[in-house]
């Protein structure tokens, strides 16, 4: 259903960037759903002809680091779609708030994809917590930042281990 409203948004405003945050089924596990594999082949169809700009998030990641990262022993719905806002807030700040740079999807974009074919783009967060009452602040530096950003373990797509 999603896929088919942003194709007929694509259709009706064709010049409009199109940005989506799409959660992908869990993989470890058997669904309930018979056809899952088959929604998800035909929504990546859809999100490649119709959209600029694709953030894929994983069910599978997004328990793992529940579980693992946030110390949840059995995550909620809620727990999860939590983390997945906080990913959608965080990285949309610089288009709600005036600033010098990427204060437009265009700019924000362009800088992301090289190519329109590739536009699928993987994420990571850190600092994660789901209490937003902890004010306990450290010190840090730009490159301990990124180093955390890119540690498989805080990535929101699931990666095979090499």
């Amino acid at each position: 259903m999603g896929s088919y409203v942003l194709e007929r948004l694509n259709d009706r405003f064709p010049k409009k960037l199109i940005q989506t945050y799409s959660v992908f089924p869990q993989t470890a596990e058997a669904s309930d759903v018979v056809v899952q594999p088959y929604n998800s082949l035909l929504t990546l169809k859809r999100l490649t002809q119709s959209a600029d700009c694709v953030v894929v998030l994983d069910n599978t990641a997004l328990n793992r680091i529940a579980s693992e990262r946030l110390k949840i022993p059995n995550p909620t719905l809620d727990q999860i779609n939590q983390l997945v806002s906080t990913i959608m807030a965080a990285s949309t700040t610089t288009l709600r708030y005036p600033g010098y740079m990427n204060n437009d999807l265009i700019g924000l974009i362009a800088s992301l994809i090289p190519t329109p074919r590739l536009h699928f783009l993987m994420t990571g967060y850190t600092p994660l917590t789901l209490d937003h009452k902890i004010s306990n602040v450290r010190k840090t530096t730009v490159l301990d930042v990124m180093r955390r950003l890119l540690q498989p373990k805080n990535i929101m797509v699931s990666t095979p281990k090499r």
